[in-house]
């Protein structure tokens, strides 16, 4: 599963070079074309050679523009933004998780009118509403990026198991919980759902759906904690009473996926990540995947955006804005998509629909799940994301660990689910002084 929350290092990343950042960054072009760069993520020689066949397209449709893939390994992706950002000389395009792009943002790495003139041109009818919703800058003026691809999580279940017990597929908490207690006889290695309880980003993740379905969020829209209100305390209890039904201890990323592909659970919170391993495991036609549901659904999951880089010249901005709305272009978008076939989801709906997309040999097995998928994207939600903006310092939570800490504790130790909101909220308010 891949990593899913941005370490600090950019949040601290070169201030006192800031002005300089944003130098002129114009090179002089000996053939008198545009030449700019698009980094990314995409090491892996296969996925390089898609990207690649992607500018060989924009080249040619372009060719007053050259653009050089510069691809850069994930542990070293922090860091190379943090120092080329901070010196002025970050690639016209950047590849980036929705929580890099908002750290970017605050550094004022990103040319956010340029992103803005790119979403629009677009068209954000476009867009599934969850990921232009998760990707708005903090004033909710624009956004930290244009969204390419996303994967997102939800309860996934088992239906053929389902059937053998004449349950019907849940839809509410109350629905996932009757299943839970149907099949959980742990004396057998049978759990009723698989669910992470470690004190980890993963649990905060996962959590966090079961709370924002109930309408619970770490902030409001005016930036006032509220972990510790009615909610969030029936979103704990909550989940504490259905982990009761999961493993026991403080299970991570592996034992949750383990134990549904192994069919020792029924359902699992995990991303669109564990498609092939359920495919390799032979019940992929059971497969179905709902949202955790109170008063409303709620999906977690992360959108890949393309940044485009602040203080380059007009040429060079131009080109950017060419390069990433061709990757919106549908046929190009499969392309991109495709790299990753199962874990990666559209975030343009007309994408959903293409035979380019629905027939890849590698996607059949699970393309009957499109429609539930689609709606985890549009229903996407995040904790920190209120009213329309991204607030960066959910950031600094996540990475301090309040609300997994508070999960665990109340989960795994024991404690009390009060007294461990209360010092949640605490813990948060610490962090906005």
């Amino acid at each position: 599963m891949k990593r899913k929350l941005i370490s600090a290092l950019l949040i601290t990343a070169m201030v006192t070079t800031m002005a300089a950042g944003c130098g002129d960054k114009k090179k002089e072009s000996k053939d008198g074309k545009t030449h700019i760069q698009f980094m990314h993520m995409q090491v892996e020689q296969e996925r390089q050679d898609a990207v690649q066949g992607i500018i060989d397209k924009f080249q040619k449709a372009n060719p007053d523009i050259v653009v050089e893939s510069v691809p850069v390994n994930e542990d070293d992706y922090d860091s190379k933004i943090a120092t080329q950002g901070g010196n002025g000389e970050l690639a016209a395009v950047v590849e980036y998780s929705q929580d890099q792009a908002k750290t970017s943002v605050a550094n004022q790495f990103t040319d956010v009118d340029a992103v803005k003139a790119v979403v629009d041109a677009k068209g954000e009818d476009a867009f599934y509403e969850g990921a232009l919703k998760v990707t708005k800058t903090e004033d909710g003026a624009s956004y930290v990026g244009v969204p390419v691809s996303s994967w997102v999580q939800g309860i996934w279940i088992n239906e053929g198991m389902l059937k053998e017990k004449n349950l019907e597929v849940p839809k509410t908490w109350e629905d996932v919980l009757k299943v839970a207690k149907a099949f959980h006889n742990p004396d057998k290695q049978m759990y009723g759902i698989a669910l992470p309880t470690s004190d980890s980003a993963f649990t905060e993740q996962v959590f966090s759906q079961f709370a924002l379905s109930n309408g619970a969020n770490v902030f409001d829209g005016n930036k006032k904690v509220t972990v510790d209100t009615p909610e969030m305390k029936e979103a704990l209890e909550f989940y504490k009473e259905l982990a009761a039904f999961s493993m026991p201890g403080s299970t991570e990323v592996a034992d949750v996926n383990d134990a549904f592909v192994g069919k020792h659970a029924p359902m699992a919170m995990y991303s669109t990540y564990i498609l092939g391993n359920v495919n390799d495991a032979g019940f992929a036609e059971d497969l179905t995947l709902v949202l955790p549901n109170r008063k409303s659904e709620a999906a977690y999951g992360c959108i890949t955006v393309l940044g485009i880089a602040a203080g380059m010249d007009e040429a060079q901005t131009e080109a950017a804005k060419k390069f990433v709305s061709f990757m919106l272009e549908d046929e190009n978008n499969v392309d991109w998509l495709n790299m990753a076939p199962g874990g990666v989801q559209p975030v343009i709906k007309s994408v959903d629909e293409m035979p380019e997309y629905t027939e890849l040999e590698a996607r059949k097995a699970y393309v009957h799940m499109n429609e539930e998928i689609a709606n985890a994207v549009a229903n996407l939600q995040l904790f920190g994301a209120v009213d329309g903006k991204n607030f960066t310092e959910m950031g600094d939570v996540t990475n301090t660990g309040a609300i997994s800490k508070m999960v665990n504790n109340a989960v795994v130790q024991g404690t009390d689910v009060t007294a461990e909101l209360k010092a949640a909220q605490t813990a948060v308010e610490g962090l906005m002084k």
